[in-house]
């Protein structure tokens, strides 16, 4: 006897239980393959400052949830403007319960919850399974924002290539073949990494008079006093002592500050999240970037040079003053884009207070970081 087919209709759609956070940690490794600890999902979701509550929808049928629709609360800030926000993320239904609606009722739900009251509006940076049901349930494409990559280690592919030629010689003379793959791979890494130093020192003026000091986590009171020195108007999640004291407690992350002090005083700081082989600038302040330029020009040198043996340096939106000086090519244009798979991302927003217009903006509207992206 075939067992009949489940419909959208036999599921309940409800919000969040306490209950349910086992399976959503066991549904978040076998949907996206990173395993995610129960501090990690306290931190994001029950300890968040700017919810009162677990913001999470759920799909559930007899035998408990097999959908989630989660949202990261923040505030984003437009000139003196503060509105509280959600953006969506770690979307996941079970993979055995796909192509069935879940995806459009849960956003329905969440939509009815949210509407006319906290937060003030959606935005997110959907992939492209999600654009469709965000624009079919009134979410509007505002713009692209490329991501920028400065590549560290091209002896990486070499290596790549020599592993790969001594399989397809069936390993003959294989200890001889290492040595020599490694030497050549060494050495090229060491010019590229010493070229990428020296290029770098000259393209930073002397500020004798600045004082740079590194810290782990990152200060949030020093971070929040130089985001002050230099509000821009454009819309951006509002940086208060706070929101950094939360935002780097992430247990999945750790992050490492460069701050500018000027006669005791910081006037610039730059943020970084590392990985085994790559490093991402998280945040740079003042966010009015021309403001302070060549301190943030000398913090960008210190932190390269602590990262130079990661394969490549990631960057997103204004995060940099002059990303091609410093050679971080954007995703969407050559050179990048001829090797790579682009992945500049486009925002989506969707109002959902009156007198709210945050639909209308557009990608220049706006200022970015990785703080605007990052929701792990």
């Amino acid at each position: 006897m075939s067992t009949p087919t489940r419909t959208a209709t036999q599921y309940t759609v409800r919000a969040f239980d306490p209950a349910d956070r086992a399976t959503f940690l066991s549904m978040y490794e076998t949907v996206f393959g990173h395993e995610r600890s129960a501090d990690w999902f306290r931190w994001k979701f029950s300890e968040n400052p700017f919810a009162d509550h677990v913001p999470i929808i759920v799909a559930s049928d007899d035998g408990g949830p097999v959908g989630f629709r989660s949202f990261f609360a923040q505030e984003l800030r437009a000139g003196d403007t503060i509105l509280p926000a959600f953006q969506p993320c770690d979307t996941m239904v079970h993979p055995d319960h796909r192509k069935r609606g879940l995806f459009d009722r849960m956003n329905e739900r969440a939509i009815e919850r949210y509407t006319d009251g906290r937060p003030s509006c959606f935005f997110n940076f959907p992939n492209e399974h999600s654009k469709r049901g965000n624009r079919k349930h009134g979410w509007r494409e505002i713009g692209t924002v490329p991501a920028y990559y400065r590549p560290q280690n091209p002896a990486g592919v070499l290596e790549r290539v020599a592993t790969d030629t001594q399989h397809t010689a069936q390993r003959r003379s294989r200890a001889s073949e290492t040595g020599v793959a490694a030497t050549v791979t060494n050495t090229l890494r060491d010019v590229v990494t010493a070229t990428h130093r020296v290029c770098d020192r000259l393209l930073v003026d002397d500020e004798s008079t600045l004082e740079i000091e590194r810290t782990t986590p990152p200060p949030a009171d020093t971070l929040a006093a130089v985001y002050r020195r230099s509000i821009p108007d454009a819309i951006h999640t509002n940086r208060t002592a706070a929101f950094y004291r939360w935002r780097f407690d992430n247990p999945a992350q750790t992050y490492t500050s460069y701050v500018a002090r000027r006669a005791g005083e910081p006037v610039a700081a730059l943020v970084v999240s590392s990985a085994a082989d790559h490093a991402r600038l998280v945040e740079t302040l003042p966010r009015t970037l021309e403001t302070e330029t060549a301190a943030l020009e000398a913090l960008l040198v210190a932190a390269l040079e602590d990262v130079a043996d990661r394969s490549y340096v990631e960057a997103f939106g204004e995060t940099l003053p002059a990303p091609l000086r410093f050679r971080f090519y954007p995703d969407t244009r050559a050179p990048l884009s001829t090797l790579l798979r682009p992945t500049s991302r486009t925002l989506f927003a969707r109002t959902l207070t009156d007198g709210i217009d945050i639909e209308s903006t557009s990608a220049t509207s706006w200022t970015f970081s990785r703080l605007e992206l990052d929701t792990t």
